[in-house]
């Protein structure tokens, strides 16, 4: 009788036991499901007050973007698209941003082969330039005829997960990480372009091919006035052109942990705004 009794008990304690596990297991699906909630809400939440301010900065700053060859007043009033940092107060917080204009950047859909062989042996060594150059001309051009260090069809159904290139122009500029010898490290930068001031000291330029190449130019020409350092220590003179009016401008900033790019144009003279081109979250700059 007591062996029984010990059995039932036992099965009893391993039942509790399976009970408790069980109980434990559920309990810890719901901690989790409820942490999981927390932070989709959390991040969406911030990714919704990131777009409001980008789109008060964006809606405060447009109407004073000084566009080139236009005389002002008042030049303090006035943002210049050359890539210098503004600050502003806005909801609590002050935002850090920037502006561009893109036509001071080497377009990758219009540069001849003679400008990229030029840009990537000026800013990645003659070794890399020519085939760089040779795989983007690929990528471009409509046909599987591979340049010498370039490359086409074979080669990017040959990576893991394969891919055609697009033998087209390149919609947006992040499609160059695609093409063969484009890395994030030499794409996002920093990449490191020294220079000396007027004062002796050294000067660091941090950027990447993301900031001194575009889609949006239009031209195979390059506005000088507002061409990163490193476009005019390595181009051609014959590759500059003068700049009037305003291009597609890029916007960067960050806010609510997060960094964004932005690219619009001006609604036109006869309406206020801009009319936005692409919106991107990026990694931090």
């Amino acid at each position: 009788m007591r062996a029984v009794i010990k059995e039932e008990k036992g099965a009893v304690l391993i039942l509790v036991l399976w009970v408790v596990a069980l109980l434990s297991m559920l309990g810890g699906y719901f901690t989790l499901e409820t942490t999981l909630r927390r932070n989709m809400s959390y991040n969406s939440w911030n990714q919704l007050r990131a777009r409001l301010t980008i789109e008060s900065v964006l809606s405060l700053v447009g109407p004073h973007i000084k566009p080139f060859g236009q005389e002002v007043d008042d030049k303090e009033k006035f943002i210049v698209p050359d890539g210098s940092t503004y600050k502003l107060e806005i909801g609590g917080q002050t935002v850090a941003f920037s502006i561009e204009d893109e036509r001071g950047k080497l377009d990758i859909n219009k540069a001849t082969e003679d400008e990229l062989v030029d840009f990537f042996e000026g800013f990645l060594g003659k070794g890399q330039g020519k085939d760089l150059a040779a795989a983007i001309l690929d990528w471009r051009d409509n046909d599987d005829d591979e340049r010498p260090g370039g490359a086409e069809k074979d080669y990017y159904l040959s990576l893991e997960p394969p891919y055609e290139p697009a033998n087209g122009k390149f919609v947006l500029l992040e499609q160059l990480l695609l093409v063969r010898g484009v890395n994030p490290e030499i794409y996002w930068g920093p990449l490191k372009w020294g220079e000396v001031s007027d004062s002796g000291e050294e000067v660091s330029w941090q950027g990447g091919l993301q900031d001194l190449l575009t889609v949006y130019n239009g031209s195979d020409k390059i506005v000088e006035d507002i061409a990163p350092q490193p476009l005019i220590d390595i181009m051609e003179k014959e590759y500059f052109k003068d700049g009037q009016g305003l291009g597609t401008l890029r916007f960067k900033t960050c806010a609510y942990q997060s960094c964004y790019q932005i690219f619009f144009t001006e609604a036109g003279s006869s309406k206020s705004g801009f009319n936005l081109v692409h919106w991107q979250q990026i990694p931090r700059f």
